[in-house]
């Protein structure tokens, strides 16, 4: 598989943490639907991560390896992730497990619980899909359910290759709440998939919607409006424009620029256009 881009994540909602919480402090649609996205985003880099045995961003113990029923040769410590690959049945699948308590990884994160994928083949084949299934999953104590699923789409008319990239998910909260979470989204890979063992010099465009519901009745649509581009150098979305509409309020249009990595975004609504860097 095809090391992702780590700073992938936030793709569509990066930039509205910060300025939803200056615009509308009462609002927490968004955050609550970035921390879905985070999540589901960040399955495909564990599991290339756990192909090399790195999960350089995603644990703080050693990583063990096993083979399907067999027990880990070391013992597991609550920090020590167990990865079972299984490249003999159709799909193959591989398992990342960090236990039943928490693990605190290193990119700040805490999780226990279980990502299961399944993979039909080389994430550069076209044709192959993987399905990341995450069970009694959690990160930060929020539960996270549904899947994921990347299919190779094989390459585009500019001779580009691209992904089908569909998320069915919810999240319950260390509250009590819940939302669902729904994208579809096309992943482009415009530069940099002659060298991929080499993941620095990858750049993407997103396109896609997003939609969700909260247990509160509130929910939300996202669309992007020029597709987000995404360049490994930079890790921030370098250009693009995502409409961010909650049910019964202004649409807060996002622009992340003209391709510069300057880490500048505006944000527009009502008319009133803000900066922020």
């Amino acid at each position: 598989m095809k090391k992702q881009n780590l700073f992938m994540a936030p793709v569509l909602f990066l930039a509205l943490i910060s300025c939803e919480k200056r615009l509308a402090k009462k609002e927490n649609l968004s955050i609550q639907s970035t921390r879905i996205e985070n999540a589901f985003d960040e399955m495909t880099n564990i599991t290339d991560q756990a192909i090399d045995g790195s999960l350089v961003y995603y644990k703080s113990g050693t990583v063990i390896f096993c083979k399907p029923g067999q027990k880990p040769v070391l013992s597991k410590t609550p920090c020590n992730v167990v990865i079972t690959i299984d490249t003999l049945s159709q799909p193959h699948s591989l398992t990342v497990d960090w236990g039943s308590s928490n693990c605190d990884c290193n990119d700040g994160k805490t999780r226990r619980g279980k990502i299961v994928t399944t993979f039909t083949g080389s994430y550069l084949a076209q044709g192959t899909i993987l399905t990341h299934t995450p069970v009694a999953y959690y990160v930060n104590d929020i539960l996270i359910e549904g899947t994921k699923t990347v299919e190779n789409m094989g390459l585009n008319a500019n001779g580009k290759p691209f992904f089908n990239v569909t998320v069915d998910g919810q999240a319950t909260f260390t509250t009590g709440e819940t939302m669902t979470y729904e994208s579809s989204r096309v992943r482009t890979w415009t530069a940099g998939f002659t060298t991929p063992i080499y993941r620095w010099d990858d750049t993407y465009e997103i396109t896609g919607t997003a939609s969700g519901t909260h247990s509160n009745g509130n929910s939300f649509t996202s669309q992007v409006l020029s597709p987000v581009g995404i360049n490994m150098g930079c890790g921030f979305p370098v250009s693009g424009i995502i409409d961010f509409t909650p049910a019964g309020l202004p649409t807060r249009t996002i622009d992340y620029g003209n391709g510069t990595c300057d880490l500048t975004f505006t944000v527009t609504v009502n008319g009133n256009t803000y900066t922020f860097n």
